[in-house]
């Protein structure tokens, strides 16, 4: 959540760095793009990991899903309006109170279609021999990997289907390769995200003489991007194999889908990067890079704050029904 939280801090700010310089800043502002879309592959792996054996969809879960993005869609809506900061209408109004068909939240709202589905498609990938599976998933990663990598295009593709292979990808550890691997996994992933920012190093010093690869700089950062999709296995498997003993993290895990639809709804996240956090401000200073650290821990802790107080609220009200 810290990497989509930068991501989306070096995205919404408005940062505008020349194409002829190349500056620690600018230099930053690659590095923080690193951890969004890597952040969602680990995100739908580790659902994959853990929900490939299970045979139905939990209603409670999926209840509780929609219940989040129902009260941050309609809450935040209202509390925008209040400040001034959007204008009521009868149209905006109907768009909020179905935040999944709106697509407020192009992650909430593919994830929600995936948990939806994710018992049907367990009974595909249970019923796969090991050889079968293996196939399965060249022929995805190729279709939806390798191709739209080197042609720049989608073949056929669409959100549900990345994330129906991350999800395949992660199911294969768990069914046939969970005892594969070591803790030495978390530096494989750290050199794939090394390879993927001195790819973007490399397009932006070839953008200075050659204007055919502007605007192509973050090409490998993207989702189905072999080594982004390499990094995220690699750390699913390198912490598989960590003992962690801290209930804080459980606590802090247990409010990470909140802050993301709190700091992305779709109504507030470019006024909170650029009107409130004004992180462009510090574009060509030297503080960016604190700066942009505290922005990210600032919105991270108080919408984990945000989010466990309401969590809490609902299990008072509900009798511990919802969470």
């Amino acid at each position: 959540m810290l990497g989509i939280l930068s991501f989306h801090f070096a995205v919404n700010s408005g940062f505008d760095f020349p194409v002829e310089a190349m500056t620690l800043n600018k230099l930053w502002h690659r590095l923080i793009w690193v951890g969004g879309y890597l952040g969602d592959n680990i995100f739908v792996m580790l659902s994959g990991y853990f929900l490939v054996k299970s045979s139905s969809a939990s209603f409670k879960k999926f209840f509780n899903l929609w219940v989040k993005m129902f009260f941050y869609s309609l809450s935040g809506f209202l509390i925008l309006i209040f400040a001034g900061v959007e204008s009521f209408s009868l149209r905006a109004l109907f768009n909020v109170v179905r935040p999944i068909t709106a697509n407020h939240w192009w992650f909430a709202t593919i994830y929600f279609m995936l948990y939806l589905l994710h018992p049907y498609l367990n009974i595909f990938l249970n019923k796969m021999t090991r050889e079968e599976y293996q196939k399965f998933l060249v022929t995805a990663v190729i279709c939806w990997s390798i191709i739209p990598t080197v042609l720049k295009t989608d073949l056929a593709g669409s959100g549900l289907m990345n994330f129906i292979c991350l999800y395949s990808i992660a199911g294969y550890v768990r069914l046939w390769a969970d005892d594969f691997g070591s803790k030495k996994y978390i530096l494989y992933g750290c050199l794939f995200i090394a390879i993927n920012f001195l790819s973007a190093v490399v397009i932006d010093l070839f953008s200075i003489n050659m204007q055919i690869f502007r605007h192509h700089t973050f090409h490998l950062y993207k989702m189905m991007m072999p080594f982004t999709i390499l990094a995220a296995l690699c750390f699913l498997i390198g912490f598989k194999h960590l003992r962690i003993q801290y209930k804080f993290i459980n606590l802090a895990a247990s409010a990470i889908f909140g802050v993301y639809l709190i700091h992305d709804y779709v109504f507030l996240r470019k006024f909170l990067w650029r009107n409130i956090l004004q992180g462009v401000e510090f574009q060509d200073s030297p503080y960016l890079i604190p700066y942009s650290i505290f922005a990210v821990l600032l919105v991270y802790i108080f919408c984990t704050l945000i989010e466990l107080t309401r969590s809490k609220i609902f299990r008072i009200i509900s009798g511990g029904r919802l969470s």
